[in-house]
């Protein structure tokens, strides 16, 4: 069994999903800086590429995960790692994990509809 490399945190934040195959909403669970745990309603398979906007409380707009990709699939729970954050979004995930003061990320994220673009492996 393989220990995890960072602590997480739970909250419950709703989030949108973006792949190549269309769109789709989920919750997040279990967040660490480099990943979290999803419940969502898309079709999601282990090795699939997605972006993320997470709608956090604390946030006055939607924190961008530019690139993530799903480890795991359980049931309708999915496994991310985060692999590309919009500016300051790692930090506030390190932040909020951590219990420190939350630090305020830049609003970032247009409203134009991201399109992931193939990543070398």
């Amino acid at each position: 069994m393989q220990l995890r490399c960072s602590p997480r945190k739970y909250v419950r934040y709703p989030a949108s999903v973006q792949t190549d195959n269309g769109a789709g909403e989920g919750t997040l669970f279990d967040i660490s800086p480099t990943g979290c745990r999803m419940q969502s309603n898309a079709t999601l398979t282990p090795g699939s590429y997605l972006a993320l906007h997470i709608e956090a409380p604390e946030t006055n707009a939607p924190l961008a995960v530019e690139l993530s990709i799903v480890r795991w699939h359980k049931d309708n729970q999915f496994g991310i790692e985060f692999l590309r954050y919009a500016q300051g979004v790692r930090e506030y995930f390190t932040d909020l994990v951590e219990g420190g003061e939350v630090s305020v990320v830049p609003n970032q994220v247009d409203e134009t509809e991201l399109t992931l673009s193939p990543v070398a492996v």
